[in-house]
């Protein structure tokens, strides 16, 4: 991997130290020509299809199968959504609940397992809890049982980056009938995922992180198999199922499509392409090795000057973060030094760093340099 040619792409690094893509992911110029392609397309009107509709119906098409191709999934098995938690929401409200029914998820979720709508079909949440930073599976094996309708993680916590071993948790879910939900906003782009090889029954993802953007779109995985036992939460123009006159063609009840009921964020479509086309290219098993090693160096130069991980020692995932009276201000004061991190005052105080391909040694560096001076 040329890292220098690769920085050359992201405009933003000539001014700053980015090292905050678990908050929000910086655009390269690549993934900015989807932008111009979707307006361009539209302001010239010089639809690709038939009419302009038809061209942003194809390309939803089209970038389906490049979700699936990049996360190794079937077309069939993807709808295009607008936010994580609407795919979450999805799944949550899709599912038929029972009163003594129960929800499991860690209690490190950006969108936890307890709704209103679980709330209201009487659906009890159990929270496992973290020690250390990190995760006990004989936790969730205690939590699961044979009401367990739903167990909820994210592949990559937000908080600080611990990874769940996903193909673990999915035989404890499965041992007892239950499905197993996964958050995966901090994962996919930064990570070699095989959802198959885990055996993960419904994935959610927002690509404005390490995906690289774009904002306003997002999409769901389901597995072939539970398509079926998955009802669609609303329903519009897109997947209607009336049949009276004037009525829009069907979908196919067999796909994820289903669950996209009005007008897709378009211009998300053209831009998504765009970032999976570039890190493709780039290869998704070279983007790990290189996130995990830039995780590694930063987890060692954090032990090496003392400061007390809020990260589980050896977790491998690109985010990092650790604890910081103050974090707020010394955010706040890196931001002036053109320094880009998420500090939170919240679970404990901690400075929370998301690595990303494009980082260096050189750009941690220079963060312990800055933070040395407030």
């Amino acid at each position: 991997m040329d890292v220098k040619s690769l920085r050359e792409d992201f405009p933003a690094l000539k001014e700053w130290v980015y090292l905050d893509n678990a908050f929000v992911g910086l655009m390269p110029k690549q993934v900015k020509e989807g932008y111009d392609n979707y307006v361009d397309e539209w302001y010239t009107f010089n639809p690709e299809k038939r009419t302009i509709l038809d061209s942003w119906l194809h390309k939803s098409s089209v970038v389906r199968g490049k979700i699936a191709e990049f996360i190794g999934v079937d077309q069939e098995e993807i709808a295009l959504t607008m936010c994580t938690g609407s795919g979450l929401n999805i799944v949550i409200n899709g599912l038929v609940w029972k009163k003594g029914d129960n929800a499991v998820f860690s209690e490190f979720e950006h969108n936890p397992l307890d709704t209103f709508s679980t709330r209201r079909l009487g659906v009890e949440p159990r929270v496992v809890h973290s020690k250390d930073g990190g995760f006990d599976m004989d936790d969730f094996e205690q939590a699961v049982d044979d009401n367990t309708k739903l167990v909820q993680v994210s592949q990559v916590c937000y908080t600080n980056g611990y990874r769940f071993d996903l193909k673990e948790l999915a035989d404890i879910a499965h041992d007892h009938g239950s499905k197993l939900l996964v958050d995966a906003t901090q994962a996919v782009g930064a990570l070699d995922v095989d959802y198959r090889k885990d055996d993960v029954d419904y994935v959610s993802v927002a690509p404005y992180k390490y995906l690289l953007g774009p904002a306003g779109l997002a999409f769901l995985y389901v597995k072939k198999e539970n398509l079926p036992g998955l009802t669609p939460d609303r329903t519009g123009w897109k997947n209607q199922i009336w049949e009276g006159e004037l009525a829009e063609d069907p979908v196919s009840l067999d796909t994820a499509e289903k669950f996209e009921y009005g007008t897709i964020h378009f211009q998300g479509a053209y831009v998504l392409e765009k970032c999976l086309e570039y890190l493709s290219r780039i290869g998704v098993d070279n983007i790990e090795r290189r996130n995990l090693m830039l995780s590694k160096y930063l987890m060692d130069e954090l032990s090496e000057k003392n400061m007390k991980l809020y990260t589980p020692e050896g977790n491998k995932s690109p985010i990092v973060s650790y604890y910081q009276k103050d974090a707020r201000r010394y955010a706040n004061e890196l931001m002036s030094k053109k320094v880009k991190v998420t500090g939170r005052d919240t679970h404990g105080g901690h400075m929370r760093l998301g690595l990303h391909f494009y980082n260096t040694k050189e750009d941690i560096n220079r963060y312990f340099k800055e933070v040395e001076k407030i």
